[in-house]
């Protein structure tokens, strides 16, 4: 009788059992999603590894959910916080009066860059151990719902992760543009580099040449050639083309095609080079004696001709195909990544 009891009564706590276990599971599945991140997707590499990425993923979930910062947005405020501290939250520069991951003024009582560090009371200006990212967070907040609107604003709309990062030094930071300070290059590829790992232009993107087709007869853009190849390349993968001149589109944004997955090939000695799809560069125009070069994107290629789309190849501002012969003009052949 007392083994029947038991029997039953394991029979009557079995799907009890089995209903908290599941619920243990589920909890335990969401706290390791959440603690790694899962608020955020993560394709290409992040310019920072180890503890250096852990807070710039925390920065960056915080500026996207806290303060409603596009992703560009969040990508421009990373670029410039790791110029500033590379992620320290404990970084100090005594002799600047500077501290903290945007190494606000006022530290330690030198005010010589004035005193920004106490503001919302969250950090004591000489106790290192108020330098966390809670704190440093909640002084950001409170900054950019005061004095610093600005920045809030821009950040809320920001599409372009390179000029979000100059937004965030010049009026956040007090840097211009024009300031060596700036360093403007590192700030312009770390924006590229975060924005392609966390919106997915790391993965490259995706779409091929015939998307071109429909625009034959049409301008685009400005109505330049550096605006075509730049259209495709934002179809493809979703960034933009930086610089002023054509025949330089593969060395001034060779970090942003890298980041999302393309390949540069620089001054192509062979017509085996050419490849369909393939941004093509020239140093020496085919049709023109422009000093900036000329661009388009390679429709077909048979032996050592090849077609392209271009636009301005003849001196008008609209979708052209060519017919093109290989020669050491080329300057360089952007490569999409593969589907």
């Amino acid at each position: 009788m007392k083994k029947r009891i038991k029997f039953k009564l394991f029979i009557w706590l079995s799907p009890a059992l089995l209903f908290f276990i599941g619920i243990f599971a589920f909890i335990a599945v969401l706290s390791i999603f959440l603690q790694s991140g899962g608020s955020s997707d993560h394709h290409g590499n992040a310019p920072v590894a180890g503890e250096q990425l852990e807070t710039a993923q925390k920065l960056y979930d915080y500026l996207t959910t806290k303060e409603h910062a596009t992703k560009e947005g969040a990508c421009g405020a990373l670029a410039v916080f790791q110029r500033e501290s590379s992620f320290d939250v404990t970084a100090k520069n005594p002799s600047g009066g500077v501290a903290g991951i945007a190494q606000w003024s006022g530290w330690n009582g030198n005010t010589v860059n004035g005193s920004r560090i106490t503001q919302g009371g969250f950090i004591n200006a000489s106790d290192d151990s108020t330098l966390t990212l809670d704190h440093e967070e909640s002084l950001i907040d409170y900054e950019l719902s005061n004095g610093y609107k600005k920045v809030k604003d821009l950040a809320s709309k920001a599409t372009d992760s390179v000029q979000s990062a100059k937004d965030w030094s010049k009026y956040y930071e007090g840097v211009d543009t024009s300031d060596s300070q700036t360093a403007l290059d590192k700030i312009t590829n770390w924006a590229i580099l975060w924005n392609a790992y966390f919106t997915g232009g790391g993965d490259g993107g995706s779409g091929s040449v015939d998307m071109l087709n429909p625009l034959l007869g049409t301008k685009v853009g400005t109505g330049q050639c550096y605006a075509l190849s730049n259209w495709y390349c934002e179809q493809i993968s979703h960034f933009t083309l930086y610089g002023m001149c054509a025949k330089n589109i593969g060395s001034d944004n060779l970090v942003a095609f890298t980041a999302h997955g393309w390949k540069v090939v620089f001054n192509p000695t062979s017509a085996s080079d050419l490849k369909s799809g393939a941004i093509v560069c020239w140093g020496s125009p085919p049709e023109t004696n422009s000093p900036y070069g000329h661009t388009g994107v390679i429709d077909k290629v048979n032996g050592n001709t090849y077609t392209t789309y271009e636009q301005m190849g003849d001196g008008a501002q609209k979708v052209v195909k060519e017919n093109r012969t290989f020669d050491t003009s080329i300057t360089c052949l952007c490569y999409p990544p593969s589907s």
